[in-house]
């Protein structure tokens, strides 16, 4: 698992991506993270936190103006594939297809939020991810940064906790 094992405990820096048109309620999602993160920098638990702003999709096409955001998708998914987790469905490639100018095209389908965890000027986590028994959140990185350990597991019912028992883990900042 990677989840929140996957965080520095020292000096680390936060870049959250956002998408730039979303509903009402992912832009609330959206500014309750960004205010965690300027608290949490404000407290100096991290070295600092920028906030990045992406399209809802880009076109997979080498000489299209988004080579910064492919560029990251790339060192994302390179972390991905090191750490033995998926970015997907959180990230996607999709045909799309024009009906005004009838033309088609692969574009890369980006998450509303994304948070690359640095430690200096290493990528050392990127939510949101997906191992083979779960998906980590944005939320979930920020409550280990945070140091609320309780609130980094998944919830759980009742009536799973005993079947679930054998794969809950705790997701302490730092963990190896």
């Amino acid at each position: 698992m990677e989840g929140a094992r996957s965080l520095p405990e020292g000096n680390v820096q936060l870049e959250l991506f956002v998408r730039s048109s979303v509903p009402a309620v992912a832009r609330d999602s959206q500014s309750g993270v960004r205010e965690r993160l300027r608290r949490l920098d404000a407290d100096g638990e991290v070295a600092g936190a920028t906030v990045r702003t992406w399209e809802k999709r880009v076109p997979i096409d080498t000489g299209c103006s988004e080579r910064e955001t492919h560029h990251t998708h790339a060192s994302f998914d390179d972390w991905a594939r090191r750490h033995g987790v998926s970015l997907a469905p959180f990230f996607d490639t999709r045909e799309c297809h024009s009906s005004i100018t009838g033309e088609s095209h692969t574009a890369l389908v980006l998450p509303v939020m994304s948070l690359a965890v640095y430690e200096g000027d290493r990528l050392s986590a990127v939510f949101p991810h997906a191992d083979e028994d779960r998906s980590y959140t944005v939320s979930e990185a920020l409550d280990a940064l945070e140091g609320d350990e309780t609130t980094a597991e998944p919830e759980e019912s009742e009536e799973s906790e005993e079947s679930e028992e054998s794969t809950r883990e705790e997701l302490p900042v730092g963990a190896p």
